[in-house]
């Protein structure tokens, strides 16, 4: 009877691991394959677009990777997505004609129509500021300025189909050049950016479930370009034997970066989430199980003893084996650790920049400790800062969280939108990471404070910092976790075992 119930463990263990495998194959980039006779609804301007335009080109290519191509203008109708897998908007078709009418829609969409942007969610209404189309008429330096690209993503599926780094690379071939950019609301994923800085955004990415700038949830993938109408042929690229050569070969990846993204918005996303605290529970039961974890408090501290032990409780009663340590303790106790939770209780000046490269996977409970940790800039109330903290926050005090980021695994299955996270108001700590962060929630009305976030291991942090392992964010006040509700403590064990590596 024993054996059979080890082998019934086994089997069900086995299941388990085999659906969370499934679940990561959905979510990766489908072979080109399995996408092929797929069609493709291709927005254009019509044969009547007053200028060159490079729209048969496209098609052309769309062709040659595999799809079927239906070529419409922008006075389409939303029923004709029938029978079509992704919707691609060419900047040639009219964004007032376009209007909203496949913002709702649940197919994929690839578009650089840089003014269609704020009718699709995905930016601002604001021109020059929310979104902007840079052409050499009007913008003659900038216009050269955007042939020049940066890698502001590294560990998307996007990033690492190109091998894309955190440096420079050819958007365009040399000439003065029209292109779009556009700034992304808090759910969005910028992966490649101009002149130095995320609000400028070339290539960006919502994933479904994801909450775009408008405030309204991502019904399907949607991916922002940089092209202009007339230079998809001026995309970079190398062939030969210049492509042995590793600086060419990851200076021009333009047009791998235009596939990469067409075929990201093509492939299925992750599936849809499903708030299941037991399921949840069960399954970071499985992963604790016999693990090693190091919990470093301010031992015998005042505000918040009480809910670091309750937390170190919940973590052995969940499997741990937790060992205690006091934030003055050398980093060496780190060695043979499989994660690190740093508590709010800890202090800055007391950690003196211990964990930051340890290769364990590690979260920090306390926000203030952002920019040592990598996780954010330096500047405290802007790159970090607690929000409702009496004498340091003109913030009022705050227990929703928003959730931005549905899809995640971190994100607990909770759908997106506004979320108690704990009974009554409080402290809620925040930073703003870097675009390689997974951010799966905001305070409310504070798109730029995010809350709870993640880096995968190997991502770009802070100061050109790489993660060791990965590292998250969940943002307790020292006495927070006892006044956490249902909702906040499925967080709490999502991001556990995410940062886990489950």
């Amino acid at each position: 009877m024993s054996r059979c119930v080890t082998v019934w463990r086994h089997l069900a263990w086995c299941a388990l691991l085999a659906v969370a495998a499934l679940s990561q194959a959905r979510a990766r980039l489908a072979p080109w394959p399995a996408l092929a006779g797929k069609t493709v609804l291709f927005v254009t301007g019509g044969t009547s677009a007053p200028q060159p335009n490079d729209d048969a080109l496209v098609a052309r290519h769309l062709r040659e990777l595999g799809f079927q191509v239906h070529t419409v203008d922008a006075r389409v109708s939303p029923s004709a997505t029938r029978g079509a897998a992704l919707i691609v908007i060419s900047s040639t078709a009219d964004a007032r004609v376009l209007g909203n009418k496949f913002a709702d829609s649940r197919l994929p969409i690839f578009t650089w129509n840089t003014f269609d942007y704020p009718n699709l969610g995905m930016t601002g209404p604001v021109l020059h500021r929310d979104f902007d189309v840079i052409d050499p008429v009007q913008h003659y330096a900038d216009s050269f300025s955007v042939l020049y690209g940066f890698g502001a993503n590294i560990t998307s599926e996007i990033s690492r189909a190109v091998g894309l780094r955190p440096q420079l690379f050819g958007t365009l071939y040399l000439e003065p050049e029209t292109a779009g950019w556009g700034d992304p609301g808090p759910g969005g994923t910028v992966v490649t950016d101009f002149f130095g800085s995320r609000h400028y955004a070339g290539v960006f990415t919502y994933e479904r479930e994801a909450t775009l700038a408008d405030g309204r949830t991502a019904p399907a993938r949607r991916v922002g370009f940089y092209l202009g109408s007339d230079n998809f042929h001026l995309l970079t690229a190398v062939y030969g034997p210049a492509a042995e050569d590793p600086n060419l070969r990851h200076w021009a990846i333009g047009l791998k970066l235009f596939d990469a993204a067409l075929r990201w918005a093509a492939s299925p996303p992750p599936p849809e989430s499903k708030y299941d605290p037991g399921a949840l529970d069960a399954t970071l039961r499985q992963a604790a199980r016999g693990k090693k974890l190091l919990y470093v408090e301010r031992v015998n501290g005042g505000e918040g003893r009480h809910s670091d032990a309750h937390i170190v409780a919940h973590l052995r009663r969940l499997g741990f084996k937790v060992t205690v340590a006091d934030q003055t303790a050398p980093q060496s106790i780190a060695r043979g650790m499989d994660l690190i939770i740093i508590s709010g209780t800890c202090s800055k000046w007391k950690l003196a920049n211990k964990y930051v490269d340890v290769p364990v996977p590690l979260i920090s409970l306390e926000g203030l400790l952002s920019d040592a940790l990598h996780f954010s800039g330096r500047d405290r109330y802007v790159d970090y800062g607690e929000h409702g903290e009496l004498l340091e926050s003109v913030d009022p005090p705050e227990n929703y969280l928003d959730i931005v980021g549905a899809w995640s695994p971190m994100a607990a299955g909770l759908k997106p939108g506004l979320v108690k996270f704990t009974e009554h108001p409080g402290v809620l700590k925040w930073a703003w990471p870097l675009p390689d962060a997974i951010v799966i929630a905001t305070l409310p009305n504070e798109p730029r404070e995010d809350a709870i976030f993640g880096y995968p291991k190997g991502a770009r942090m802070a100061g050109g910092f790489i993660a060791p392992a990965r590292r998250a964010l969940l943002p307790l006040d020292n006495p927070s976790y006892d006044q956490m509700t249902a909702q906040g403590k499925a967080l709490f064990d999502a991001v556990v075992l995410w940062t886990l590596g489950r």
